[in-house]
């Protein structure tokens, strides 16, 4: 993984006139679009193994098939929402919410302060990578001189959080690793403009003003894990539908995972 911080300076730009990320993320139309599939930023979750096969390399076979309880009950959730044909909406945390509340007033910065000539954003909602089984919702396209690139934006609420995501190196380990992954996999780009907002000093009266902003570059071997984790997760979840219990639906499954493969 190779990642670059650039800090620019200048005048605004514009972003194109679509409906902003709230208006796409969160509505009934995101939730039934996500129900039953792998998303987002669960796939830190369905990427997790016991510590059999944490030191080993994605691609492995030992590794692929390797689930940890956090992911095996995450592949739960999947198949009981398509079991039962919901979603449970949970409680909001102030951390997301304001992340969420912020993420128009961070992309005009980031244009009219970083990028203030040749760029634009365009507003995405949620993409499918596998059809009817995994997809994401990435926070925009942008193009900068005609250059594509993913655009994942962060609003952090406080110093500890913004450390978590730019001083911890940009592998396996960062907390939004396999999310952004996944997103260029549904964007069908190599890279992702990485947009973290420094914490305002009061966030019940926010006022950004200032962008940490790292590209992150695709990693094959990675994204081809998470393709076939997610293959082999949807057929966990298949066999449970079926009527097997879901430790047996893993075992079943990863143990014929050459010969189905």
């Amino acid at each position: 993984m190779s990642g670059e911080i650039k800090v620019l300076s200048g005048l605004p730009e514009f972003i194109s006139e679509k409906p902003s990320d709230e208006e796409l993320q969160r509505t009934a139309k995101w939730f039934e679009d996500r129900r039953g599939k792998f998303t987002g930023s669960k796939f830190k979750d369905l990427m997790g193994t016991t510590t059999a096969t944490r030191k080993y390399e994605w691609g492995r076979p030992e590794k692929l098939i390797d689930f940890s309880k956090t992911a095996i009950k995450y592949i739960y959730s999947r198949a009981k929402e398509r079991q039962r044909g919901k979603v449970i909406k949970t409680a909001v945390s102030y951390a997301m919410r304001y992340g969420t509340e912020q993420e128009k007033t961070i992309k005009k910065l980031l244009l009219s302060k970083y990028y203030p000539t040749g760029a634009t954003i365009e507003d995405v909602e949620f993409v499918e990578f596998i059809a009817d089984i995994a997809g994401a919702s990435p926070d925009g396209r942008m193009f900068i001189n005609e250059e594509e690139f993913g655009l994942e934006i962060k609003a952090s609420t406080s110093w500890d959080t913004l450390y978590d995501r730019v001083e911890v190196p940009f592998d396996i380990k960062h907390q939004d690793f396999w999310q952004i992954q996944a997103e260029m996999l549904a964007l069908k780009v190599n890279k992702v403009l990485y947009v973290i907002a420094e914490p305002s000093e009061d966030i019940f009266n926010p006022k950004i003003t200032d962008l940490e902003i790292l590209t992150v570059q695709a990693s094959p071997i990675h994204q081809d894990a998470i393709i076939k984790r997610c293959l082999i997760a949807n057929k966990i979840a298949e066999r449970f539908l079926e009527g097997y219990r879901m430790e047996s639906a893993v075992a079943e499954v990863c143990s014929n995972y050459e010969l189905n493969d």
